[in-house]
């Protein structure tokens, strides 16, 4: 029961940077395959967007982003780019931190849509393998915990 509890805080904290304040078809189920899964891969990457955006019913959910796109003012690699890029990161990947697998995966921005939520997840994958504790509110956790460790290289 309190395990449920902490990944609803964590589904509800990480949709919050998102601007929504609920919990959306998915969610639970992308927060436990990421709990679950150790060594993150290419297909598990498009497994937890497949998760996450089935409820959008899109059919760019599970795949590489076809267009460009912007962030604010970040433009990130153009869509041809995008699978050199993300075999790059997945071969550095397992030497990474938890926040820099999460902040390499935002500046690929490898899909349309949803790329927040899934590198949330891969965060969350990489913090928990790390022995990170999941017992308190996602921003506290990432923002406290990896943060200072990080800063502590």
């Amino acid at each position: 029961m309190q395990r449920l509890k902490q990944i609803k805080a964590f589904c509800l904290e990480s949709n919050r940077i998102e601007g929504e304040d609920r919990i959306n078809p998915g969610d639970l189920e992308a927060v436990e395959y990421a709990l679950v899964t150790s060594d993150l891969c290419l297909g598990c990457i498009f497994e937890l967007h497949r998760i996450v955006g089935a409820y959008l019913k899109e059919p760019w959910v599970g795949k590489f982003r076809e267009v460009q796109v912007a962030i604010g003012g970040y433009v990130p690699p153009p869509p041809h780019a995008i699978p050199e890029a993300m075999d790059l990161y997945l071969q550095r990947l397992p030497h990474m931190n938890s926040w820099e697998a999460h902040n390499e995966f935002e500046k690929i921005h490898c899909f349309r849509d949803l790329n927040g939520r899934v590198g949330r997840l891969i965060w969350l994958s990489k913090a928990v393998n790390e022995g990170y504790t999941f017992k308190i509110p996602f921003l506290q956790a990432y923002y406290y915990q990896t943060l200072a460790r990080y800063e502590q290289r």
